[in-house]
């Protein structure tokens, strides 16, 4: 099997989504990269001083709940895909209760006890898509600072604002919500977003989640209050899907969806899939003949080795002598994430896929079954790092 490796992070859809990234790694895994500190432009300052009781009003309408893959500290069995989500306006409190500046904020309360001091206001706890809504702002942004974490935010959090003038979200406080988390597959319990000071940036993103016990209180544990008609919308629980399973991406789609990614432009022409079931049949028989218990197939295979993770792994070649694996994340119907890719030189194939669904966090491709060299990995590792080994 001779390979040359090419692992690019980058968004690419039949709708033509964009990039998310750029630049091809050179190692046999790729991830995402995580935003630096040092090159995150400084948060968003308010733009007028907050006074005691100040509330903001947050409008009407559409926005991108949940995150992409690869975002850094994201819990996938917690934090669903990105989804279009549409709220009724409501208002939120421009600080953590008790809403005063210079105030420290109330900690140390039980979800009820929380929601028990909003209601002598005259208000109510926020719902978690309300508490995102706000901390992403107009601009959808992924910290409420702005595109990047500014560990000022934790450290004087009244002076990081979000594109809709609320402050200190997701700064210095984990914040108790009045929505549940109701997980199939997780710990069930309270929702609560944003992050203590010293916990790591990714979980100060808007998106990033977490679940506690009602009853549960902690010195960075806080909440604030929102007015107006609670939103009837929940966050859509990530599930554990079916291990492997067969999918159609007809070639035509998988060469718009290469030729709209610059990192696999050229493997863009003559684009075929091996013909399925012969080809993965000639695959094994090419060697000593025993399957050690997986399923061959060279058809395209969604893969779902945890719960919320779902990826699409397929094989096919580009013009007479160029063939290739594809690991995608799987965004949405027909919308893609590419996360690794192997591209092997002089190799007509067919290449296989082997898989067992009995063993979730490894698949193999193959133009030899049990020849020595002709085997490669494709591995999950948690939370959300793809690596392909080959030999």
């Amino acid at each position: 099997m001779r390979c040359s490796l090419a692992l690019v992070p980058l968004v690419v859809a039949l709708g033509c989504r964009g990039e998310r990234g750029s630049g091809a790694a050179s190692a046999s895994a790729s991830a995402a990269p995580a935003p630096s500190e040092s090159a995150a432009p400084p948060a968003r300052s308010p733009r007028s001083r907050s006074h005691a009781g100040q509330r903001l009003a947050i409008p009407a309408g559409a926005f991108s709940a949940g995150s992409l893959p690869g975002a850094p500290d994201r819990q996938p069995a917690l934090e669903p895909r990105r989804a279009l989500v549409e709220l009724g306006g409501f208002e939120i409190d421009a600080l953590p209760f008790p809403n005063e500046p210079g105030r420290p904020p109330r900690t140390g309360v039980s979800r009820a006890e929380a929601a028990r001091l909003c209601v002598e206001q005259g208000a109510r706890l926020c719902t978690e898509l309300e508490w995102e809504r706000a901390c992403a702002g107009p601009d959808q942004d992924p910290y409420a600072g702005g595109s990047g974490w500014d560990a000022r935010c934790a450290t004087e959090p009244e002076s990081c604002a979000s594109g809709f003038e609320v402050l200190a979200l997701g700064g210095a406080l984990r914040e108790w919500t009045a929505s549940d988390v109701r997980s199939e597959t997780e710990e069930r319990g309270a929702a609560v977003r944003g992050a203590g000071a010293s916990e790591p940036p990714g979980r100060h993103r808007c998106a990033a989640r977490s679940v506690l016990a009602e009853t549960a209180s902690a010195a960075e544990l806080g909440f604030r209050c929102c007015r107006g008609a609670p939103n009837a919308a929940v966050v859509t629980e990530p599930k554990q899907q079916p291990v492997f399973r067969k999918v159609s991406l007809p070639a035509t789609e998988l060469t718009a969806l290469l030729a709209r990614d610059p990192h696999t432009q050229e493997l863009a022409k003559d684009v075929v899939y091996f013909r399925e079931p012969e080809a993965a049949q000639t695959v094994v028989s090419r060697g000593p003949g025993d399957k050690k218990g997986f399923d061959f197939t060279v058809a395209p295979l969604a893969w779902s080795p945890a719960p919320g993770v779902e990826l699409l792994v397929l094989a096919a070649r580009s013009g007479k002598s160029t063939s290739f694996v594809l690991v995608y994340w799987i965004l949405g119907e027909g919308d893609y994430l590419l996360e690794a890719s192997t591209v092997m030189k002089d190799e007509p194939g067919p290449v296989a896929l082997a898989y067992s669904a009995s063993i979730r966090p490894r698949l193999h491709f193959s133009t030899c079954w049990g020849c020595p060299g002709e085997t490669g990995k494709v591995l999950y590792r948690p939370p959300e790092t793809i690596v392909i080994s080959q030999p």
